[in-house]
Formats: C-alpha cells, structure tokens, sequence
C-alpha cells in the first residue's frame, strides 16, 4: 500500500524542474510541494495507486507556479517595484490563456483565478497591450501557450512552436518567445501607465465582481 512517502521522490524531481521554470529556489520548492501533498494526501494516493504520476506532476507544477506568482507580487509590492518585467509576464500567461475562448475573457468554471485585484490588473493590462504587439509576437506567444503547451513531464515541445511560427529552428523559436515577451512587459507597463491617470485615487482598487470583471477584461481588448 503507498504510503506518503511514496510521493517524496515526485516531489523532488518536481521541486528540481521548477527551480529551472520559475526560479524558485529547490529547498523552497520542496517544502511548498511536500506541504501540498500532505494536505491533499488522500487524492494524491489515489492518484499514485492508479499510476496516474503525469497528472501528480502536473497538478504540483501549477502549485509551484502559483506561488512563485504569489512571490513575485508580493516582492513587488515590499519593494514597491510598479512595472511588469518579463519573468513575471511568462509566469502569468499560462493563467490568462487557461480559458476556451481568451479574447472573450476567462471562462466561468475559472473564475477563481481571476478573483484577486493583482489577476485583474495583470489581466487588463495584457489586453491592452496584446493589440500592440507585431503579428509574429503574438503568433509566438500564442503558439507557446495554446497550441504547444508543455507536456506532463514539464517539456516544451519548441521545435512543433519552431514549424509553427516559420522558425528555423527550436533555439530560434525559444528566442524569438523571449523577445516575445520582453516586448509585451514592455506594452504592458504603458498600458498601465495610462490605466494609472484614470485610477480612482492613489492605492484606490474598486472591488468588483467576478461577472463583472470577466466583462470588463473581455470588452477591454
């Protein structure tokens, strides 16, 4: 019978790509994954006695993203860092394209991802961006994270991106995404710049709806 120790191994190997994905540091990944798979022990037991270690993987790869997001905002925030660089944008976007239709806003059943102010914020600003960006960024960028998202094992498949964009090869294809983004971190500080002049006060954020905030992420293209 697993026992959770069983999971360690998973966790390790895990914790060791996403020090490489999204610069946490291992030590620290280990510890947010281990705490993820006591307190959900039991689904992630009956995960691994089925033999379903890609879905365990994948489910502990999203909670590492998620946290180094987490991270990276409150960073920001201590250090009162007010612009988009592109690490962060890169950590974001699989959460803005995790939806069926991205130009019409995220999807009901996601809803919770977009219920805090920083999400929203981020969320607008990529719309008004997106729009500014040359069509072979965005072809990238779409490319990257809609028609080749990474595997179960964390792999991105760039020479699939590389046929797709007209690329010469799989590195040019990675190269062409960092440019990628840089350009859209770019877009997206100006973006909220301009958001900023028509902000209802310093420090003021309204709360709003999650209804209300997939209407307005969708109508601000």
């Amino acid at each position: 019978m697993n026992t959770i120790t069983d999971l360690l191994p998973i966790v390790d190997r895990v914790a060791t790509r996403v020090h490489y994905l999204y610069g946490l540091e291992v030590d620290e990944a280990k510890g947010i994954l281990s705490l993820e798979v006591v307190e959900g022990q039991r689904d992630y037991l009956v995960l691994l006695t089925n033999g379903n270690i890609g879905l365990i993987e994948t489910r502990l790869r999203q909670v590492a993203a998620k946290n180094a997001r987490t991270e990276r905002i409150r960073k920001m925030s201590e250090t009162g860092q007010t612009h988009y660089d592109p690490e962060y944008v890169r950590l974001f976007l699989p959460f803005f394209f995790a939806t069926e239709d991205w130009p019409n806003g995220p999807a009901d059943e996601l809803s919770d991802r977009w219920t805090t102010g920083d999400a929203i914020d981020t969320a607008l600003d990529i719309k008004a961006a997106w729009g500014n960006l040359r069509e072979w960024q965005q072809r990238i960028i779409y490319g990257r994270h809609m028609l080749c998202p990474p595997s179960d094992q964390g792999q991105t498949d760039w020479l699939s991106i590389a046929e797709y964009v007209g690329a010469s090869s799989p590195e040019s294809a990675q190269s062409m995404y960092r440019k990628a983004t840089r350009e859209l971190s770019t877009e997206m500080n100006a973006a909220k710049t301009v958001r900023g002049t028509n902000h209802q006060g310093v420090g003021s954020r309204r709360i709003i709806s999650n209804t209300r905030a997939n209407a307005v992420i969708s109508n601000n293209a």
